[in-house]
């Protein structure tokens, strides 16, 4: 059986990826920031295998990773809002990019084999001129928040390690 890990699994995103997984019989490690407020994935918890993690403990990430045993990652989870990377940008860059690099190394390590699916978002394209609508992945990047900044990292991240380690 095809076990996959969905970082962020509680998430509007996460939840419905997880009842796709599910319904296409894969075996499905999720992880949460906070069991309680898992609630978009009420409905399925008893389906799937909920992990705790803090992304920005390392040790945590190989312990998902461990436990999980997955062939597929895709990891979903950050922290996901532009205001609050204001209020916070050194905890949004912590969280999104070494979280993301705990992840990848453990998964370098523990699940070579796993494909990862890294998702980033259009925040990274911040700043857009008017004709450069509709935006094309080759536009530049112009970030307008830390949150972005953070995503481009998270990106560029996942690209060094694809590069590197394959």
């Amino acid at each position: 059986m095809t076990n996959i890990l969905i970082t962020g699994c509680g998430g509007f995103i996460g939840s419905h990826l997880a009842e796709l997984m599910l319904s296409k019989g894969y075996k499905v490690y999720g992880t949460v920031f906070d069991f309680d407020g898992a609630k978009n994935i009420s409905h399925i918890r008893d389906k799937i295998t909920l992990l705790n993690w803090d992304m920005k403990d390392k040790a945590q990430s190989e312990r998902i990773l461990q436990q999980s045993q997955p062939d597929i990652i895709f990891h979903l989870a950050a922290q996901s809002f532009v205001i609050p990377s204001w209020d916070d940008p050194e905890g949004t860059l912590k969280t999104n990019i070494f979280g993301t690099m705990y992840l990848l190394d453990a998964a370098r390590k523990l699940a070579p084999d796993a494909t990862i699916c890294v998702a980033c978002s259009s925040a990274e394209y911040g700043f857009v001129e008017e004709n450069e609508v509709p935006i094309s992945e080759s536009n530049p990047l112009r970030p307008s928040s830390p949150y972005a900044l953070s995503k481009i990292g998270q990106d560029m991240l996942s690209y060094l390690y694809w590069k590197a380690y394959g």
